[in-house]
């Protein structure tokens, strides 16, 4: 069990259920998920914060993943891994201006999904 806290940011409940199901077999602790900026936003507000965020690209309300997590990363210091069917050159190039620590694009293999999960968690800065 690793126990690190994650983020789960994802409009589609089904989806989210799903990356919730294979993160806590995985061993994470998952918060309940965003499915909104907004609201990704105000669970920020609280604490604990969580070790990694997984934010898709196309969410809910009026802030899209992009927007969220440039936020984000002006307020906090927590990784994040993009989770995407998005893949224009446009859309890639919003989520390089970020810098995300990872970018996945759906459908996805759970054990790339985990790797790079893995690899956010060990290369971020304690």
């Amino acid at each position: 069990m690793t126990g690190e806290t994650i983020l789960v940011v994802e409009d589609e409940g089904l989806i989210a259920l799903h990356l919730i199901e294979l993160l806590e077999k995985a061993g994470y602790r998952v918060i309940d998920p965003a499915y909104s900026g907004e609201m990704a936003l105000r669970t920020l507000e609280k604490s604990p914060k969580p070790d990694l965020i997984l934010m898709d690209i196309g969410l809910a309300g009026s802030l899209d993943g992009v927007e969220t997590a440039q936020q984000i990363r002006q307020r906090f210091s927590i990784p994040i891994i993009f989770v995407t069917a998005y893949t224009s050159e446009r859309t890639l190039e919003r989520m390089r201006e970020v810098a995300p620590d990872g970018v996945i694009i759906k459908p996805f293999g759970y054990e790339d999904l985990l790797a790079l999960v893995r690899k956010a968690l060990d290369q971020r800065v304690v």
